[in-house]
């Protein structure tokens, strides 16, 4: 069977979620064995939201893979998430939440072998108000053209699990042939960061450049 690329997957998911439940913002993503999100494909949502939460919120978001899993549920409503974690940590994930003016998140999940496997996350602003139960119950239904959707796509890098999010996301745009400069750019630090970077990359992977960088992890 032919295996279909995650970001192809990731872009018709993301438009028939919104469309059918219509969201301000919404995010594929898969999830590694650790049950860590990485490779995250962004729809409406600015890249200093996501670095924001990425750099300093990650830690309190009660719709995290593992947090996702051990609910048992394929779709998490937030306040469902919050409720099963520590108040002070929801209190700070609200914070982050209301900086952007969201007021409402549900994460939609699929899984292989009992794995999640990937996940959209779609988040609310005031003028849409919160997801109403009518809704939650069509993600529901959605959720099962997302399982098999996940079924056809190709394994996410593994090769990637040791690597930090900003890692992960250097060593995909260094696939694509990017320069320092357009890393700087994408990841909007300056070249430095990026030679920092680098050099840690090389580290983790035992490689001296990289072309050798791109071949171990991709190849």
């Amino acid at each position: 069977m032919y295996a279909i690329p995650a970001q192809e997957i990731a872009g018709h998911c993301l438009q028939a979620f919104t469309q059918v439940v219509p969201a301000s913002q919404a995010a594929f993503y898969c999830v590694d064995r650790q049950l860590q999100a990485h490779d995250f494909r962004l729809h409406c949502m600015s890249g200093e939201m996501h670095r924001d939460y990425l750099d300093n919120y990650r830690q309190f978001d009660p719709l995290q893979p593992r947090n996702c899993h051990s609910s048992g549920l394929a779709v998490v409503p937030l306040g469902f998430a919050m409720a099963q974690q520590p108040a002070h940590d929801s209190r700070r994930y609200r914070d982050f939440l209301r900086r952007y003016g969201v007021v409402d998140v549900v994460e939609v999940v699929a899984h292989r072998a009992g794995q999640p496997q990937a996940a959209i996350s779609l988040l609310r602003t005031a003028d849409q108000g919160t997801f109403t139960t009518d809704q939650l119950a069509q993600l529901n239904a959605l959720q099962s053209l997302l399982q098999m959707a996940v079924a056809n796509m190709q394994p996410c890098d593994d090769s990637l699990n040791g690597l930090t999010p900003k890692e992960r996301q250097i060593a995909l745009l260094l696939r694509q042939g990017a320069s320092n400069k357009q890393l700087a750019r994408e990841l909007d630090v300056g070249l430095p960061t990026i030679k920092t970077h680098l050099i840690n990359l090389f580290r983790k992977t035992g490689v001296t450049s990289r072309t050798e960088l791109v071949g171990t992890l991709f190849l």
